[in-house]
Protein backbone atom coordinates (compact mmCIF):
# COMPACT_ATOMS: atom_id res chain seq x y z
CA UNK A 1 0.00 0.00 0.00
CA UNK A 2 1.66 3.31 -0.86
CA UNK A 3 -1.01 5.88 -0.79
CA UNK A 4 -3.60 7.43 1.52
CA UNK A 5 -6.27 6.18 -0.05
CA UNK A 6 -4.78 2.70 -0.69
CA UNK A 7 -4.54 2.28 3.36
CA UNK A 8 -8.00 3.42 3.59
CA UNK A 9 -9.86 1.39 1.18
CA UNK A 10 -7.61 -2.15 0.80
CA UNK A 11 -6.67 -2.44 4.57
CA UNK A 12 -7.93 -4.96 7.09
CA UNK A 13 -6.56 -3.28 10.08
CA UNK A 14 -8.91 -0.30 11.83
CA UNK A 15 -5.36 1.24 13.20
CA UNK A 16 -4.50 1.38 10.08
CA UNK A 17 -7.30 3.36 8.42
CA UNK A 18 -8.14 5.39 11.33
CA UNK A 19 -4.53 6.97 11.04
CA UNK A 20 -5.18 7.38 7.32
CA UNK A 21 -8.06 8.75 7.80
CA UNK A 22 -6.82 11.27 10.53
CA UNK A 23 -4.07 12.19 7.46
CA UNK A 24 -6.15 12.59 4.78
CA UNK A 25 -8.60 15.37 7.32
CA UNK A 26 -5.56 17.14 8.10
CA UNK A 27 -4.73 17.62 4.05
CA UNK A 28 -8.17 18.71 3.30
CA UNK A 29 -8.03 21.39 5.97
CA UNK A 30 -9.11 20.16 9.04
CA UNK A 31 -7.75 21.33 12.33
CA UNK A 32 -5.87 18.55 14.51
CA UNK A 33 -8.74 19.46 17.39
CA UNK A 34 -11.47 18.89 14.84
CA UNK A 35 -9.93 15.46 13.86
CA UNK A 36 -9.87 14.43 17.45
CA UNK A 37 -13.33 15.42 17.66
CA UNK A 38 -14.50 13.20 14.67
CA UNK A 39 -11.84 10.62 14.84
CA UNK A 40 -12.80 10.31 18.86
CA UNK A 41 -9.00 10.77 19.50
CA UNK A 42 -6.66 13.19 21.22
CA UNK A 43 -5.26 16.16 19.71
CA UNK A 44 -1.74 14.42 20.63
CA UNK A 45 -2.30 11.52 18.59
CA UNK A 46 -3.05 13.44 15.32
CA UNK A 47 -0.41 14.95 15.61
CA UNK A 48 1.78 11.93 16.51
CA UNK A 49 0.85 10.05 13.10
CA UNK A 50 1.14 13.62 11.42
CA UNK A 51 5.07 13.31 12.16
CA UNK A 52 5.06 9.78 11.20
CA UNK A 53 3.40 10.42 7.93
CA UNK A 54 5.89 13.37 7.01
CA UNK A 55 9.09 11.15 8.09
CA UNK A 56 8.02 8.15 6.88
CA UNK A 57 5.09 8.75 4.26
CA UNK A 58 2.27 6.42 3.68
CA UNK A 59 4.47 3.43 5.21
CA UNK A 60 4.69 4.75 8.30
CA UNK A 61 0.70 4.76 8.99
CA UNK A 62 1.10 1.14 8.91
CA UNK A 63 0.96 -1.26 11.99
CA UNK A 64 4.87 -2.80 12.28
CA UNK A 65 4.16 -5.96 14.28
CA UNK A 66 4.00 -8.74 11.87
CA UNK A 67 3.31 -11.68 14.65
CA UNK A 68 5.98 -14.67 15.37
CA UNK A 69 6.69 -17.35 13.28
CA UNK A 70 4.98 -20.68 14.61
CA UNK A 71 6.31 -23.38 16.60
CA UNK A 72 4.68 -25.81 14.42
CA UNK A 73 4.65 -26.14 10.33
CA UNK A 74 1.27 -26.39 8.83
CA UNK A 75 2.21 -29.90 7.24
CA UNK A 76 3.33 -30.69 11.09
CA UNK A 77 -0.49 -29.28 12.01
CA UNK A 78 -2.17 -31.25 9.79
CA UNK A 79 -0.44 -34.59 11.01
CA UNK A 80 -1.57 -33.70 13.96
CA UNK A 81 -4.96 -32.86 13.50
CA UNK A 82 -5.36 -35.81 11.59
CA UNK A 83 -3.72 -38.21 14.77
CA UNK A 84 -6.57 -36.55 16.84
CA UNK A 85 -9.35 -37.17 14.59
CA UNK A 86 -7.86 -41.23 14.82
CA UNK A 87 -8.49 -41.58 18.62
CA UNK A 88 -12.00 -42.00 19.96
CA UNK A 89 -11.08 -40.07 23.31
CA UNK A 90 -7.76 -37.60 23.31
CA UNK A 91 -7.04 -35.83 26.47
CA UNK A 92 -4.76 -32.39 26.75
CA UNK A 93 -1.83 -34.10 27.95
CA UNK A 94 -1.83 -36.78 25.93
CA UNK A 95 -1.84 -34.26 23.07
CA UNK A 96 0.83 -32.61 24.52
CA UNK A 97 2.97 -35.57 25.18
CA UNK A 98 2.35 -36.46 21.41
CA UNK A 99 3.60 -33.05 19.94
CA UNK A 100 6.66 -33.09 22.31
CA UNK A 101 6.85 -36.69 21.47
CA UNK A 102 6.99 -36.39 17.52
CA UNK A 103 7.75 -32.80 16.99
CA UNK A 104 10.25 -31.39 19.70
CA UNK A 105 7.40 -28.69 20.33
CA UNK A 106 5.73 -27.48 24.30
CA UNK A 107 3.40 -24.91 24.54
CA UNK A 108 3.54 -22.48 27.39
CA UNK A 109 -0.35 -22.10 26.93
CA UNK A 110 -3.10 -25.11 27.13
CA UNK A 111 -4.94 -23.10 24.59
CA UNK A 112 -2.42 -24.47 21.53
CA UNK A 113 -3.21 -27.85 22.39
CA UNK A 114 -7.28 -26.82 22.66
CA UNK A 115 -7.01 -24.99 19.37
CA UNK A 116 -5.23 -28.23 17.66
CA UNK A 117 -8.42 -30.42 19.83
CA UNK A 118 -10.98 -28.37 18.06
CA UNK A 119 -9.45 -28.69 14.67
CA UNK A 120 -9.27 -32.67 14.74
CA UNK A 121 -13.06 -32.41 16.06
CA UNK A 122 -12.99 -32.81 19.68
CA UNK A 123 -14.17 -30.91 22.26
CA UNK A 124 -12.72 -31.09 25.74
CA UNK A 125 -15.74 -29.74 27.53
CA UNK A 126 -18.25 -32.92 27.31
CA UNK A 127 -21.41 -32.32 30.06
CA UNK A 128 -22.77 -35.32 31.12
CA UNK A 129 -26.43 -36.48 31.39
CA UNK A 130 -26.04 -37.35 35.34
CA UNK A 131 -23.94 -36.02 37.86
CA UNK A 132 -21.99 -39.34 38.53
CA UNK A 133 -20.91 -38.56 42.34
CA UNK A 134 -25.13 -38.08 43.14
CA UNK A 135 -25.94 -40.42 45.79
CA UNK A 136 -29.88 -40.90 45.31
CA UNK A 137 -29.77 -41.62 49.64
CA UNK A 138 -28.29 -38.61 50.56
CA UNK A 139 -30.07 -35.98 48.36
CA UNK A 140 -33.07 -37.84 49.71
CA UNK A 141 -31.77 -37.14 53.38
CA UNK A 142 -30.72 -33.70 52.51
CA UNK A 143 -34.68 -32.68 51.26
CA UNK A 144 -36.28 -34.00 54.54
CA UNK A 145 -33.79 -31.68 56.65
CA UNK A 146 -35.15 -28.95 54.32
CA UNK A 147 -38.71 -29.94 54.94
CA UNK A 148 -38.10 -30.21 58.81
CA UNK A 149 -36.67 -26.83 58.77
CA UNK A 150 -39.18 -24.90 56.76
CA UNK A 151 -41.48 -22.11 58.68
CA UNK A 152 -43.66 -19.66 56.95
CA UNK A 153 -42.13 -16.35 57.42
CA UNK A 154 -44.67 -13.23 57.47
CA UNK A 155 -43.53 -10.31 54.98
CA UNK A 156 -42.24 -7.12 56.21
CA UNK A 157 -45.19 -5.19 55.14
CA UNK A 158 -47.81 -7.37 56.38
CA UNK A 159 -46.31 -7.07 59.91
CA UNK A 160 -48.02 -4.81 62.43
CA UNK A 161 -45.43 -2.27 64.13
Amino acid sequence: MQSIDEIINESGDVREVKRALGIKLLEQGMSPSQISQVLNVSVQWVSKWKGKYETSGAAGLLVGYQGSVGYLAETAKTAIVGWIEKQTTVTVEEVRDYVEREYGVVYQSKESYYQLLEAGGMSCHQSEKANPKRQETQVQERREVIKKNWRRIVPKSKMVS
